[in-house]
């Protein structure tokens, strides 16, 4: 504990930020307001948030984002502690989180802060319930909104004791965007995705989306424990073509995934949406300007010395914007991938892996859930699948 308590001191003197890997990042994105509830403004509020961690670590540090807002975020305290079930947490485990080591905190508009380091026991693979008393929130907040994890939130003010059953619920993440522990040995992957990657249609609370059956299976089937995964999906997420919600992947690429702590390797599994957003003429358009968008990625990670998976394209008839032109704008992208053997460390066939074997162009009935996004099933085999590659 002397040892530990010794990088705590070193933390908040700000010298040993070399050591820290993500176990745990959601991508932040502003409000759309057609997901999300007019009254969202969390001023004067409790809310508790559930995560589901990769590694564990026994000094972390949590980052509260207000990014993407226009006006300051001030909270009076954050407290962390083991999930059960549902908004119930082991009160015992619950400890407090400070900035600067004092309890409130004031975050500026267009930026984000990161905790003190905290001793804290984190397991691996473990639920973490974050806990933040809003004092003065945003009318329109920095958020995650496909959590597919329920938030609670309650007027007032909360502690480890406090009964959430009588919360009101709600399926997106305010303000985290990240968990880091402290780890002269761990590495971290970032995922950079859209709706696929961010579990649209697994589900809820489950914590079945593909990245977290890929980081389970490292633990259990392939022992790696110091393999930090970090999911960095955005539903109806692009590349290149505006429109989508969150800011265009090639953009928030080197926000969202080259800042990450410990970063050893990075997924690229983007571009459906691209696709099938445009006009029917223009598909092979937009395929080339995905295909100079996945290069300039492969250059920046290749550039930090990262490795670099790419992830093909999955089939998508049956689903609204699927026709042949798009299908084969599809098809010349995943091309492209598949011949960057020499220039990545891997291919992520996913395409191959979930499509009908009697009909490229279609997933696999039993692994779909509206032909778009795979279904648990289908989610359970890309993770076990991309661990496989990547271990």
């Amino acid at each position: 504990m002397l040892f530990v308590s010794l990088f705590v001191n070193a933390q908040v003197k700000g010298v040993i930020g070399e050591h820290w890997v993500g176990t745990w990042a959601s991508a932040q994105q502003p409000v759309v307001k057609a997901y999300m509830p007019y009254n969202n403004n969390m001023s004067n509020r409790s809310v508790r948030q559930i995560v589901k961690v990769s590694i564990g670590g026994k000094l972390i540090r949590l980052q509260i984002s207000n990014e993407l807002s226009n006006e300051p975020l001030v909270i009076r305290s954050v407290y962390i502690a083991h999930a059960k079930d549902s908004s119930a947490v082991e009160a015992k485990t619950a400890k407090y989180l400070k900035f600067g080591n004092k309890y409130k905190v004031t975050i500026a508009a267009g930026k984000s802060i990161f905790s003190d380091a905290l001793v804290y026991d984190l397991k691996p693979l473990e639920r973490l319930s974050i806990t933040i008393n809003y004092t003065s929130a945003p009318v329109s907040p920095t958020v995650h909104m496909g959590s597919r994890t329920t938030s609670y939130i309650m007027r007032g003010v909360t502690n480890a004791d406090s009964d959430f059953s009588k919360a009101f619920c709600e399926n997106h993440w305010f303000n985290i965007a990240a968990i880091d522990v402290f780890d002269v040995t761990g590495k971290s992957i970032a995922i950079i995705g859209n709706s696929i990657t961010d579990g649209k249609n697994s589900t809820d609370n489950a914590q079945n989306r593909w990245p977290d059956i890929m980081s389970e299976t490292f633990h259990y089937k392939y022992h790696i424990t110091n393999f930090g995964v970090l999911n960095l999906g955005i539903g109806n997420n692009r590349v290149v073509v505006p429109g989508g919600f969150g800011e265009l992947a090639k953009n928030r690429f080197n926000h969202d995934i080259l800042e990450q702590r410990g970063l050893n390797a990075v997924i690229i599994f983007e571009g459906v949406n691209d696709i099938g957003a445009v006009a029917k003429g223009n598909s092979e358009a937009v395929a080339m300007q995905l295909i100079e968008s996945y290069d300039e990625m492969i250059k920046k990670a290749k550039e930090r010395k990262l490795k670099v998976y790419l992830g093909t394209i999955t089939p998508f008839k049956g689903a609204g914007y699927y026709s042949i032109f798009h299908d084969a704008a599809r098809e010349t992208v995943n091309q492209w991938i598949r011949l960057q053997k020499e220039k990545v460390d891997g291919i992520l066939d996913f395409d191959e892996l979930l499509r009908d074997p009697e009909d490229h162009s279609r997933m696999q009935k039993n692994l779909q859930s509206d032909w778009l996004h795979p279904n648990a099933q289908g989610y359970k085999l890309m993770g076990e699948y991309a661990a496989s590659i990547i271990k």
